[in-house]
């Protein structure tokens, strides 16, 4: 009976991680970023008069630091905010698989806003077997690049990343290590949220809803083999 016993808990263990593993890869699409992310980021970004081959411009600035921002095509300012280093990358803010880099109160002479608040966006997009992501922080993640600083929050300015006269948060993008999880808001802007919240949007329904599902796919699982173990007692 012992023997038996310890048959059945074995299967319920099994059959729960096995269960979990489902309800992550199938029934909670919005805990993660589409696509698969590589083992390293490559991205590497830099501020010059004009990008170079394999390189997107992703914003212009006034100048190297208390700078205002523009876009690309809609500013002529002579610092460009150029990155490379990764395969298919653009900078579409229409593609699912993107990360608003910053948000800027228009397309020229603009201040800029990292917490969305304002209605031009700047991004970067990758392929659909890649993810990207953007963070705010003080130093940037391994396998992040910085492309910009930035003066705060929103109403911004911004400058370069070269150690002189940079501001202290520090516009980190790049492509999560495989295994790590990106957390993306629930308002279907689709950018990356950072840990602390640093985008916007909360990231604690997802988490919960996550939970929440292997819970119960959990409880079904046992409460099976419950069924299981009194069928085979009574037979």
């Amino acid at each position: 009976m012992k023997k038996k016993l310890l048959r059945l808990g074995a299967l319920a263990l099994v059959l729960t991680v096995l269960g979990g593993l489902a309800a992550v890869a199938l029934g909670a699409p919005w805990a993660f970023n589409s696509g698969s992310a590589s083992a390293t980021g490559g991205l590497a970004c830099s501020v010059k008069p004009a990008c170079g081959a394999g390189e997107v411009a992703v914003f212009r600035m006034s100048a190297t630091t208390n700078a205002h921002a523009g876009t690309p095509g809609g500013s002529a300012y002579g610092n460009v905010v150029c990155c490379g280093g990764v395969a298919g990358l653009g900078t579409d803010c229409s593609s699912v698989h993107r990360a608003v880099v910053l948000t800027l109160s228009g397309t020229d002479n603009a201040h800029v806003a990292s917490d969305g608040s304002y209605g031009t966006q700047v991004c970067l997009s990758v392929g659909t077997d890649e993810t990207v992501s953007c963070r705010y922080r003080a130093s940037c993640p391994t396998d992040y690049a910085c492309l910009a600083t930035i003066s705060g929050t929103t109403n911004a300015h911004v400058a370069d990343c070269d150690g002189a006269n940079d501001y202290a948060t520090k516009v980190c993008c790049g492509r999560p290590s495989v295994g790590g999880m990106v957390e993306m808001q629930m308002d279907g802007s689709g950018s990356a949220v950072d840990s602390a919240g640093s985008s916007g949007g909360s990231s604690g329904p997802n988490y919960i809803a996550l939970a929440g599902g292997l819970a119960a796919v959990a409880l079904l699982t046992l409460a099976a083999g419950g069924w299981y173990a009194r069928r085979r007692r009574l037979g």
